[in-house]
């Protein structure tokens, strides 16, 4: 949506908005276009609360002074002035509570074409609300007790046969579980077909994923490896990340530099396949010490780390 906007605008994609208090009019950032989405969203939740209010069963004067609290309401108007995903979600959120409550004008007519279209508007703006943040989980979880609070009410209630108890269970299982996740996935789908160019978020994806961007080429590990090659090395059992080092020591314990597992690409994941001190002092007293040399299998080998230039080694001191 941000994008979209953006694209509007006329915002080429140059300025990068990496801090706050960057000068926009000097770089020529169409600021105000891109800031009209979100002002429109947080002025959109003003009649989204007296629908709200009114469909819940409140009275006109009150379904008033609850929007007006909405339109004062200074933490909103701020947050509407800026460039953040907040503002959709507060959007999507205050939508999906508003149809829902809709929906439930309709509980005597069940099944209903209205009904369905407020369930499933329901379930499509809950699904724009997780898009937007995860933080929309909560919202998630709130309908979800809601809607199980309903269907137990509806369990214990003598006129519904079990056949339309089964027909309700279905139907919202369809519109508030079916259709938000299929929501989430056609935006996530959007999302790798526009951005398919690398980035500097590179790091935070699998090497897989990130083989699949333009301008990326990890390349393959080659079949050979050599004394003296720079390598990562990655956990296999759990691919949670890969061997890290970097220059700071243990306050405690055996006070030397610190040795982690780091999930994400990093300069400092780097080491180098070294030889022994014994087989060092054997290639020093050849012909062509600076010849390259395959590593065999069961050779020994050290690793040194590519940045800091110290060694890898065991020891029984544990650390902090």
């Amino acid at each position: 949506m941000f994008a979209a906007a953006g694209k509007l605008a006329g915002y080429d994609g140059v300025f990068d908005f990496k801090s706050i208090g960057l000068d926009y009019i000097s770089a020529g950032v169409p600021y105000v276009g891109m800031r009209l989405m979100p002002a429109l969203l947080g002025l959109a939740m003003v009649p989204i609360s007296y629908i709200t209010l009114a469909a819940f069963g409140h009275a006109a004067d009150a379904c008033a002074l609850g929007a007006l609290v909405v339109a004062l309401e200074n933490a909103l108007l701020t947050q509407s002035r800026l460039i953040l995903l907040d503002a959709a979600l507060i959007f999507f959120t205050g939508a999906t509570v508003m149809c829902w409550a809709l929906f439930f004008t309709q509980a005597h007519r069940p099944f209903s074409n209205r009904w369905w279209t407020y369930l499933l508007l329901t379930g499509i703006n809950m699904g724009n609300a997780l898009s937007c943040k995860w933080v929309g989980l909560f919202l998630v979880a709130t309908i979800g007790v809601w809607t199980l609070k309903d269907l137990w009410e509806k369990l214990g209630d003598l006129s519904i046969t079990p056949t339309q108890y089964a027909k309700h269970f279905m139907a919202r299982g369809f519109a508030l579980i079916v259709v938000p996740l299929t929501v989430y996935l056609f935006w996530f789908q959007i999302h790798f077909s526009v951005l398919h160019k690398s980035g500097d978020g590179n790091a935070f994806m699998s090497p897989e994923f990130q083989n699949t961007l333009d301008g990326v080429s990890l390349g393959h590990t080659p079949r050979d490896i050599y004394y003296g090659s720079r390598i990562r090395i990655r956990h296999a059992a759990t691919n949670a990340g890969y061997l890290h080092s970097h220059l700071s020591n243990y306050e405690s314990g055996s006070k030397q530099q610190q040795v982690t597992l780091y999930g994400f690409r990093d300069e400092n994941n780097y080491w180098m396949i070294t030889r022994t001190e014994a087989a060092e002092q054997r290639v020093q007293n050849s012909t062509d010490p600076a010849a390259l040399q395959q590593i065999k299998d069961g050779d020994i080998v050290r690793l040194m780390h590519y940045k800091t230039h110290r060694r890898l080694h065991s020891h029984d001191v544990r650390p902090p």
